[in-house]
């Protein structure tokens, strides 16, 4: 019988818990999961939540995998630029087909490896922060935990800083549906970059967590990036759980996909965090992106930033809608987020919503900046009359549109693989605006 997201059954939650050898504490974590799930309703596209993108393009009735596929060559991304790394996970479809780590980080007892491995071996760590960062509160959330294909665990122990990034990559090979978990835990004091990659072009829906817990003085550097085919359905909650005087630095990267639905998140649960969300995204021709995020402040004196920016081309839509919730116990906080597009062609669409929740007046600092707006044409006009071209100057304006986040990334490797990303979608684009001439 064909398993379905769309129809999944308690007998196929324990098929697939039996399917990994799970620990029965495990089996009932997903059963629990599966509970929320049904009482939870299918998202109908009348939901706030869903007010932007229709459900109706999600391909929740595709088969759902159960293992691995054997694979060509990874994709080059920003995993594959890496020249070193402390550890690796490979995901593919719903199967974990490389899980290493370094010498060194072995002797810092770091671990590395995939999530059923890890629910056997590292029992009392993953039964204490499975679900804490991204638990069963909507739909797609319960849907992963009850579910979840195998996925990456990262465990480093208090004190330890480690010099290079821990890559993941998740890989759609192989038409169906996933749902892979990852989850981060990072001790008090920890220094640690996680990079989590996207690739494939199958015809795949992708539902995700990504869950980083960071402990008291810790920091996590944070990369997810969207580089999919063009048949790709990918609804991610990507959520980061900060300690006290922990901070939390996240990078969403979305350049390719179909739909893609993220909810890229942190949550300030301690005296003392610090959040911030970066953001870079470019629509092509049939790309619809949503990114709805939530700065959650619920403890006092913690701060955040917020940069979104995105260019879109051809027949496209994006839309940002980003909440900033200061709960009433929460005092002296600062927080304050922008988000900016820039619209390359007439039939590209941006939506851009910025929410403050605020439920006390003792706050530093709280606001918001929003945009939407088209290439000016004086500039290119300017950069022409040097001698410069119009394919040059179409590059010189975005990638100094997107110069607010980049400058801010410090991250081996990013900057670069971003911006020659960008570059190659504007040079590729159907209706790219260097192809066009002013009226």
């Amino acid at each position: 019988m064909v398993m379905t997201f769309r129809d999944l059954t308690e007998d196929d939650v324990l098929r697939v818990s039996a399917g990994f050898d799970e620990p029965e504490w495990l089996r009932d974590r997903r059963l629990e999961a599966f509970k929320a799930f049904s009482d939870l309703e299918w998202p109908r596209g009348e939901e706030e939540e869903w007010r932007y993108t229709n459900p109706k393009r999600l391909g929740l009735e595709r088969e759902v995998l159960t293992g691995a596929a054997q694979t060509p060559a990874l994709a080059s991304g920003i995993v594959g630029t890496l020249s070193d790394s402390y550890g690796m996970v490979r995901i593919v479809d719903a199967g974990v087909v490389t899980a290493t780590v370094c010498a060194e980080a072995q002797e810092q007892a770091v671990v590395v490896t995939d999530l059923a491995s890890a629910a056997r071996d590292h029992a009392d760590l993953v039964r204490k922060h499975l679900g804490t960062a991204v638990g069963t509160e909507t739909k797609f959330d319960a849907l992963n935990l009850a579910a979840f294909t195998n996925g990456a665990f990262v465990y480093v122990p208090a004190n330890v800083e480690l010099p290079e990034p821990i890559a993941i990559t998740v890989q759609a090979a192989t038409d169906g549906a996933t749902a892979p978990r990852v989850l981060v835990v990072l001790g008090e004091n920890v220094r640690a970059k996680i990079y989590v990659d996207h690739t494939g072009d199958a015809a795949a829906t992708v539902v995700e967590v990504v869950e980083i817990v960071v402990g008291a003085g810790a920091r996590a550097d944070v990369v997810t990036a969207q580089d999919w085919g063009d048949n790709v359905d990918h609804i991610g909650a990507h959520t980061g759980l900060v300690g006290s005087n922990g901070d939390y630095r996240h990078l969403e990267i979305s350049l390719g996909g179909k739909t893609v639905y993220l909810r890229p998140d942190v949550r300030l649960d301690n005296p003392g965090g610090n959040g911030e969300l970066l953001g870079v995204y470019f629509c092509d021709e049939g790309q619809h992106v949503e990114h709805r995020s939530l700065i959650h402040h619920n403890a006092s004196h913690t701060t955040s930033n917020l940069i979104y920016k995105g260019a879109l081309q051809g027949d496209s839509r994006a839309t940002f809608y980003g909440t900033i919730r200061i709960e009433e116990h929460a005092k002296a906080t600062a927080s304050d987020e922008t988000n900016r597009n820039l619209i390359l062609t007439d039939r590209a669409r941006a939506d851009s919503i910025p929410v403050l929740e605020i439920l006390n007046s003792d706050v530093v600092r709280c606001g918001h900046h929003s945009s939407v707006g088209q290439v000016d044409e004086l500039q290119m006009f300017y950069l022409e009359s040097r001698g410069i071209p119009r394919e040059e100057a179409a590059r010189l304006l975005v990638f100094g549109f997107f110069a607010e986040v980049t400058d801010r990334i410090d991250l081996p490797g990013i900057t670069e693989i971003v911006l020659s990303e960008v570059e190659r979608e504007i040079r590729s684009g159907p209706t790219a605006l260097m192809n066009q001439r002013r009226s």
